[in-house]
């Protein structure tokens, strides 16, 4: 379930075990009992902060698209140290088809103001990945020791996000460009 929107996910549980309510219901009461039990124990992936520190310091745009619902995202955020870090955040509750659909990545590129072929995603899951590619940019894989497999369709498969800065640094294959940012040359 990877990369799936909360909804859809709940659906396919709601169908799979024949659940006598509602998928939104099991949802909210799925979301209730997380959030509850989720305060204050989520860590940021090792790494994150050092490379997103990296990034905005030679002035890339950040974006956030992740196929969670806004609340569990900010509980995430907040908890890992990284609230308000990104430019933009795109949460899977604010686009009508989720991943491996491409429409989150591509609203996260359009309120950056980046075209998606000039925009690089980090990707974990095989759902995103699919997503990623399909939106039009160039993605690195860095699944999860023990995550599915299916990320092979990403432009590299990388074993840590501390790979991801030696990938961009001359002379390396992979430039950003961090004149991207809207309104600046």
């Amino acid at each position: 379930m990877l990369g799936l929107r909360a909804v859809d996910a709940a659906q396919i549980f709601v169908d799979l075990l024949r659940l006598p309510v509602p998928a939104d219901v099991a949802m909210r009461e799925r979301d209730e009992l997380f959030l509850e039990a989720a305060r204050g124990q989520i860590d940021a992936r090792r790494g994150a902060s050092a490379l997103l520190e990296a990034l905005r310091e030679q002035g890339v745009p950040l974006a956030l698209a992740t196929s969670g619902h806004r609340r569990y995202v900010d509980l995430a955020l907040a908890s890992a140290g990284l609230s308000g870090v990104f430019d933009v955040e795109v949460t899977g509750d604010q686009v009508d088809r989720g991943k491996p659909h491409p429409d989150i990545y591509l609203r996260a590129a359009s309120m950056l103001g980046v075209p998606p072929e000039r925009c690089l995603a980090l990707e974990d899951a095989p759902n995103g990945v699919r997503s990623a590619r399909e939106a039009g940019m160039l993605c690195f894989a860095i699944p999860e020791a023990g995550s599915p497999n299916g990320v092979e369709d990403a432009d590299e498969i990388l074993g840590s996000l501390g790979q991801v800065l030696s990938m961009l640094e001359p002379p390396a294959p992979y430039r950003l460009a961090a004149s991207a940012r809207p309104g600046q040359p």
